[in-house]
Formats: C-alpha cells, structure tokens, sequence
C-alpha cells in the first residue's frame, strides 16, 4: 500500500482529519474491531467517489515506528485483507463445526458484519466496470475474478478425491459399486467422482488448446535482449484487449530503444509497451504494470530502460492510463471516450468453468 501521509509532518488527529475532512468515506467498523490495533482506522471511498481504501495504521519496525495514512485499490486491499480475516474466513467456511462460535454467543453476527464490509470493498472495485458496462459487465468482471477461481480450486479438490477412491477401489468395471457401497453414495455419485480425474485433466488440456486458439500473443518488433518468452508476455500484458493493426509503422522515427516494443494499436494508435513507474516490480504481474502508451506521450513523458523494459511514470484517471488525446491523434489512434478503459470483460469464461463434481 503506497503512504500518502505519515508523521513527523502530521499528528495522528491531522491524518484523521486529512481522511475524513478532505475525502468521502466511510469507516469499516466491524473489519477494524477484527483486526485493527488501538487507533488503526481503516476506510473506504462512499459509491461515486472512487473506489479506494485508506488505512490509518502503525507502520515501521521496533522503535522506528510511525503513524502514516495508505492508500490502496479495493482488490489489491483484498490481497492483505484476506490475510488478516483468515480466521473469519475460516469460521465462515465451516460456521457448523467452529468452536469458537459454540464458545462465544452471537460470534457469528459479527463475522457476518466482517464479511459484509468485505463484500463492499468487493463490490466498490467492480464499480467502475459497473457504471461503464452496467450489471452484465460487473457481473462477468465478478465472475472472472471470484467465481471461476472457487469452482475451478472446487474441481481440483474433486479431482483429489477421484485419485484416492480410485486408488483404493480401482478403476475396473466394478469399482463404482464397491464405491457406492462403501461411502453409502448413489451409484450415479460414485461413477461421477471415479471419472472427476480424468474429466479434470481433459477440461485443463482442451481450455489449453482453446488458448493456444484464441488468446492474442504479441511479440516485440525487435530484440529487447530478454529471452522471448519473458518479451513476449510483456508485450502480450501490454496489449491487453486493445485491437493491434499489424505491419503499420510508426509515422515517427523511434530512438533505438523503443523500436522493439513498438505496436500500433487501433484506438490508441503508434503506441510502445511501457512499464508504469508507480506500479513495475521485477517479481509482479506484467498485467498490473505493462501498459500500451501512444509514441507521443512516451516522448514528452520521457523514460528510461530498466530490467530490459522501457519505464516511464504513467498518468492515471479513475479508470486506468489517462491517454492525451492529442498524442493519441499524432499517432494515427482514434480517441474514444472508452479509449481509457479495458474492454468489456469476462470474454471467454464459458469455457473456464471446470467440469462440475
């Protein structure tokens, strides 16, 4: 989470004025009853503001410690979110057998708070592709994001459970009989789980042939001096789901070092694959800091070459990159006033949903 206030320059109250005098937000009470310190505040931007969460909280190690204010992302907050509510988490996947809930009355209302105020910070960072794209392109955002991710972590443990059955009782013609026999299950049930390991792995192999199909791949123009698979991901993180004319030069010379990551987009035109400043880390995503960036603004914004990459400190908006429209247009791009945002997403998920148990 990137600081934006800390001591020595402000006093705790000073922070807490800045949060709540300065911007619109709402405090999550429950979340900070569950795992704030004394004083830790934790808050989130009211719906049309921006999605964002700000966390008041003790920073920094042994005597070297200090108040200071972050600000995060509602699904990057999730990240460390989840770590600390681990334990509700868990209560919640098992409420029938949590001892703490049979040790302590009403424990489970209050986790249920908790889960509620999680579900907005959930629910704040699909906003934008909510007020864009209305409930269909939220619900498929959600969908990719959440949804696929359990059912897919669902099937493996299936898988997990066909393995061992099919390891005691076989895989022979007689082996959902004795199956059903044992566990006390449906026929039916028996053979569906004998088979969920083999429908798995044919479910992973025939999504990874559809890829292979259908996922645009973007390699670099030239050599980056990285190894090509590495450019290409970069390359391809860069893209996204922007429309790439190939065999369309740039109608400006490039320095040396930004011909190979040159492309030209359809919207945004002669555009090179830049690493965002704010967000390039060796060891994250390419998909959290790659980013397509007309000729023009590269050139005004200026740059320099990093882990083999060409860094610049992007612009941002609400949505994502700010594009200036006007380094869109000497590049040949046509501004849009969806140019900013990714395309609707969720394209494709009917075939990432794995087998069912």
């Amino acid at each position: 989470m990137p600081t934006i206030h800390r001591e020595p320059r402000f006093t705790y109250d000073d922070l807490v004025d800045l949060v709540e005098g300065q911007l619109r937000v709402v405090e999550l009470t429950a979340i900070n009853a569950e795992i704030g310190g004394p004083g830790e505040r934790l808050w989130l931007s009211e719906p049309g503001t921006g999605a964002d969460v700000y966390r008041l909280w003790r920073k920094g190690k042994g005597t070297r410690t200090y108040w200071a204010v972050d600000q995060d992302r509602p699904w990057d907050a999730l990240v460390w979110l989840r770590e600390a509510l681990a334990e509700v988490l868990e209560r919640l996947t098992r409420p029938g057998s949590a001892t703490r809930y049979a040790l302590e009355e009403g424990r489970e209302e209050r986790d249920l708070a908790v889960l509620t105020e999680l579900e907005t910070v959930w629910l704040s960072g699909l906003s934008p592709m909510s007020e864009v794209f209305g409930p269909r392109g939220a619900d498929l955002e959600l969908t990719r994001v959440l949804l696929v991710p359990a059912q897919a972590e669902l099937a493996r443990a299936t898988a997990v459970r066909s393995r061992m059955l099919r390891e005691h009782f076989g895989t022979g013609p007689q082996a959902a009989q004795r199956v059903a026999a044992t566990m006390g299950w449906e026929p039916a049930k028996a053979h569906r789980t004998l088979d969920a390991w083999d429908d798995y792995r044919r479910w992973v192999r025939e999504g990874a042939a559809h890829a292979r199909a259908t996922v645009p791949v973007h390699r670099p123009a030239g050599d980056t001096g990285l190894p090509d698979v590495l450019a290409a991901t970069l390359m391809t993180a860069a893209c996204g789901s922007e429309p790439i004319v190939p065999d369309r030069p740039s109608p400006v010379a490039l320095p040396d070092e930004l011909a190979p990551w040159y492309v030209f987009s359809q919207y945004l035109g002669a555009s090179i694959a830049v690493a965002d400043e704010a967000t390039y880390a060796p060891d994250a995503d390419p998909r959290d800091y790659m980013h397509l960036v007309p000729v023009a603004m590269v050139l005004d914004l200026g740059w320099t070459v990093r882990d083999g990459l060409i860094v610049s400190l992007l612009p941002h908006n609400g949505f994502g990159v700010a594009y200036d429209e006007e380094a869109v247009r000497a590049g040949g791009g046509t501004p849009l006033g969806s140019a900013d945002v990714p395309l609707l997403p969720g394209q494709g998920t009917d075939r990432a949903v794995p087998p069912p148990e």
